[in-house]
């Protein structure tokens, strides 16, 4: 009767376990996605932006990989940052510039891409940095199996 008593427990922890965490999107993407060329377009960027807003690797780790992870005000303003510096933010508006961000997405991704920014419009948020982190957790939630984080 322990033997079953102590199996149950184990699994009761495990599944407290799993449920502190989201679903870990790893799992639903293609084992070469995102492909390195797409990688390179923001190394120069995402360089300028870990030095201007310190934010950590594991939170940004965090956010690609774990379906619950909303982040974090500082990885906000580094989302922000990138944008910024690809010249994708539209100042006068506080908003993302769509057409220019889809300038850069591969051919075979653009209608993937395209539908993720349709369904992300309406953005929200009281700054710059809090209206950045909100495009990235739309585009998260509403493909998370092609949303990926650099």
């Amino acid at each position: 009767m322990s033997y079953k008593l102590l199996v149950l427990a184990i699994g009761l922890v495990q599944l407290i376990r799993s449920a502190e965490c989201g679903r870990n999107l790893t799992e639903l993407r293609a084992a070469n996605y995102p492909p390195d060329f797409l990688m390179d377009l923001f190394k120069n960027e995402s360089a300028v932006c870990h030095n201007e807003t310190y934010v950590s690797e594991e939170t940004i780790v965090r956010f690609r990989d774990d379906e619950d992870f909303d982040g974090t005000p500082e990885l906000g303003c580094y989302l922000f940052c990138i944008f910024r510096e690809k010249n994708f933010w539209i100042n006068s508006r506080n908003e993302l510039h769509l057409t220019k961000a889809l300038e850069i997405v591969p051919v075979d991704f653009e209608q993937q891409a395209l539908k993720m920014g349709l369904k992300c419009l309406k953005v929200k948020g009281d700054d710059n940095c809090a209206r950045a982190l909100w495009y990235h957790n739309c585009w998260k939630k509403s493909s998370p199996a092609h949303y990926f984080l650099i």
